[in-house]
């Protein structure tokens, strides 16, 4: 059965999220924060109060992990929060980087103030990420070292992977591979992190938070892998419009396995388009089509299959409470059906 929605706990752990966060920045009252609140969607533009905001997927996973091993969510929204905010800030640099004037059907904060403040928006935020593990409850020095450990490699592995996938861009010597690393840490690394320190907090040793770990790798993989498919097969009524990440030439699943298995003449052709300075929009049917002969979305939901299988058993195996098992299986259908 298809399953379009993230289980309903997420809710609280996003509204829980939400008033921590608000606390966090209740006198953050410089105007350098009055874009971090748009941002995260509380106020407009004009700094009227609206809520509009993201899924909160990675914090939502570590609460729900920790929670299943008895946790207290109390305890570990602080590292929570810093997940969150470092999520955005790579957002907003993202936006500036890509030239999207859009997220969430809002104006990006580098469209409405420009770039130079919307870097700052998100370096200043990048920094409230790390503050905000100061606000853990007291804990042993070498367990909180550890959580700076955590946090900081996998900032460095986003960052690295942004870094990969700009640089994709500037070449059609791309492989599966490549495109497999990239993944891993640009969008992989974040949702594995999540995954760990929700275990983490309860599991005091890296060996027993392994399981977690490598179900938080398997939807941080297919959560960039159905990104792609949308990108090209998606919606305008969801904000996926079809094709879009042709038109921006972006290096995605469904466009490297083009380039990598169209033969002859389509090869060519192809890497021409690809290769030249030029609007797609003309050439964005005919890439389509050529994706149908050579069963491209046919083959990207083969590979977003392979790891939902693969999430199942990991959850499967996970010595926890079968609530919790399917919690995390309805993520799982929420991977491989969401819309958007």
């Amino acid at each position: 059965m298809e399953q379009n929605q993230l289980p309903e706990v997420f809710n609280d752990y996003q509204k829980d999220l939400t008033r921590y966060t608000k606390k966090f920045y209740k006198h953050l009252n410089d105007d350098l924060y009055f874009t971090h609140r748009y941002f995260l969607g509380w106020i407009n533009e004009h700094g009227d109060l609206t809520e509009v905001s993201g899924k909160s997927f990675r914090p939502s996973l570590m609460m729900l992990i920790n929670e299943s091993l008895g946790g207290k969510n109390e305890d570990i929204l602080p590292v929570a929060m810093a997940i969150e905010l470092f999520h955005n800030f790579s957002l907003i640099h993202d936006d500036i980087e890509d030239k999207d004037e859009y997220r969430r059907n809002r104006k990006t904060v580098w469209k409405i103030w420009g770039e130079p403040r919307g870097i700052i928006s998100g370096s200043s935020m990048h920094a409230l990420a790390s503050k905000s593990i100061d606000l853990l409850k007291p804990l042993n020095e070498k367990k909180i070292a550890l959580i700076r450990a955590i946090v900081s490699e996998t900032c460095m592995q986003v960052i690295e992977g942004q870094f990969l996938d700009l640089s994709f861009e500037n070449t059609l010597n791309i492989n599966i591979e490549n495109y497999l690393e990239m993944i891993n840490k640009k969008t992989g690394a974040l949702i594995e992190t999540s995954a760990k320190l929700g275990a983490f907090f309860n599991y005091f040793s890296h060996e027993k938070s392994e399981h977690f770990s490598k179900l938080g790798k398997q939807f941080g993989n297919m959560f960039q892998i159905k990104d792609d498919i949308l990108g090209i097969w998606g919606n305008d009524e969801f904000g996926k419009p079809i094709g879009s990440d042709i038109l921006k030439k972006k290096k995605s699943l469904p466009i490297l396995h083009l380039l990598n298995e169209s033969k002859g003449n389509d090869n060519r052709m192809i890497n021409d388009i690809f290769a030249n300075e030029q609007n797609l929009e003309g050439f964005l049917k005919d890439i389509i089509d050529m994706m149908s002969k050579y069963k491209t979305e046919k083959y990207c939901n083969k590979i977003l299959n392979e790891n939902f299988e693969n999430s199942e058993k990991i959850i499967s195996d996970l010595k926890i409470k079968n609530l919790n098992k399917e919690n995390l299986k309805e993520i799982n259908k929420f991977l491989v059906y969401r819309k958007k």
